[in-house]
């Protein structure tokens, strides 16, 4: 490539625009990209959530659904326009190529051939502009959405995990309810003892009947079934203490159900919230990356178009096609990183 100081101005970007800046602005892009991509998926596959409180199902199914919708639109929209934008660059390449060959052939006609192509520069910089003012729309849109969702989400978070929520008054519920039953125990045991028979059966099955509650939520048989025959065979003190026993042990094992689901609950309360968050901040790292390249394709425009201006003597077509050759060894290095970068978003 010659220098300025022997043929004028060079159509090369240079001064204060690195030829590879909007190589290193789409690299990033294209990271961002699909940093947000994979978020997407996340957040439009996630479960949906249950709230405690059924007064609120209807404004948080509505706010999950409505981050799903986003994160689906950012699929099917902002990942092809993120595509398109490495296509342009390629399609920059393939001019100067033809470029390239018709500055050989005939000098004389480079500087014509240079204004059609500055042109095209001019209209990849607009497409660049418009997707970056779309994709800012889409941005301000998605956080709005996220925020619909942090709000509903965080408040179910409080409702359940709080010093007064429900788990807090589950988890009481089913303190009292142990310590009842363990005195429900020892009346049967009293009972049974005063009875004078059948004492070791009877606490065999209360023992069979208690298995198994409070380990998963589940009892092995349910103490209903286990006590019943109990019940039937005995009378008296004996018969209400185990009546008692199995009445309070099937609050217990409710307990228990209610419990494991609220904590199950607010578990996945979290990971929806923390997801939606992460898709929000992902979609809005992409925002910096659309605009920069924007902004750099028109200063590729305008250094194009002002070489355009200085190389219109005839006397300069020789020099004009040797720029022309530079310039198209560096755009065709540009077009061989966007096929990595295509292949990285695309999966081709």
């Amino acid at each position: 490539m010659t220098s300025s100081s022997e043929t004028g101005p060079s159509i090369v970007p240079t001064g204060s625009l690195d030829p590879f800046a909007l190589g290193r602005a789409m690299d990033k892009l294209v990271t961002t990209a699909l940093a947000a991509q994979t978020w997407c998926l996340v957040s439009a596959a996630g479960a949906t959530v249950q709230t405690a409180d059924k007064s609120k199902a209807q404004a948080m199914s509505t706010a999950q659904e409505e981050v799903r919708d986003s994160a689906r639109a950012y699929l099917s929209t902002q990942i092809p326009g993120v595509v398109r934008r490495l296509v342009d660059i390629q399609s920059a390449s393939a001019l100067f190529q033809s470029m390239q060959t018709l500055a050989a052939q005939a000098p004389e006609q480079s500087a014509v051939c240079l204004d059609a192509v500055t042109k095209d520069f001019g209209n990849f910089q607009q497409m660049a502009d418009e997707f970056a003012k779309l994709y800012e729309s889409f941005c301000e849109q998605a956080e709005t959405r996220g925020a619909a969702l942090a709000t509903c989400a965080g408040a179910e978070i409080r409702r359940l995990s709080a010093g007064k929520g429900k788990i807090a008054t589950a988890s009481r519920a089913l303190k009292d309810m142990q310590q009842t039953v363990s005195k429900d125990l020892d009346d049967v045991i009293e009972a049974s003892h005063k009875a004078g028979k059948g004492a070791r059966r009877i606490l065999d099955s209360v023992a069979d009947a208690l298995k198994g509650i409070g380990g998963k939520g589940k009892a092995t048989d349910g103490p209903e079934a286990a006590h019943g025959g109990i019940e039937d065979t005995y009378s008296g003190d004996v018969g209400k203490a185990l009546q008692k026993l199995r009445k309070d042990s099937e609050k217990l094992e409710t307990l228990y159900k209610e419990l494991a689901g609220l904590q199950a609950g607010l578990q996945v309360m979290v990971k929806v919230d923390e997801d939606c968050a992460a898709y929000v901040r992902s979609v809005r790292a992409v925002a910096g990356p659309a605009r920069a390249v924007a902004n750099i394709w028109q200063q590729v425009y305008a250094e194009y178009s002002a070489a355009v201006v200085k190389h219109t003597q005839p006397s300069e077509s020789a020099a004009l096609a040797k720029d022309i050759d530079g310039a198209a060894v560096k755009w065709e290095s540009l077009r061989e990183q966007t096929k990595t970068l295509s292949a990285a978003i695309t999966g081709n």
